[in-house]
């Protein structure tokens, strides 16, 4: 399996939670989200080179920050 940043994948793919490099309060955030480790996730679109990262979640759809989605690790 291919690791790498939820920003790398492309859209319309599906992926894996591997890993959340970040602290605790981020962390926490991230699973009030849904987005855990080994929780499926679908990339629908990435906006600009800095822009947010719009995901779907279960069935929830939510947009990332450009730095928040830096810190999720994914498999592919």
């Amino acid at each position: 399996m291919k690791r790498l940043s939820l920003i790398q994948l492309k859209e319309n793919r599906k992926a894996r939670v591997a890993e959340i490099c970040a602290g605790s309060a981020l962390h926490n955030r991230l699973m009030s989200m849904g987005i855990y480790k080994d929780r499926e996730l679908t990339k629908l679109s990435h906006i600009g080179l800095k822009g947010p990262v719009v995901i779907k979640v279960g069935r929830t759809i939510l947009a990332l920050g450009h730095g928040m989605a830096g810190k999720i690790i994914v498999e592919t």
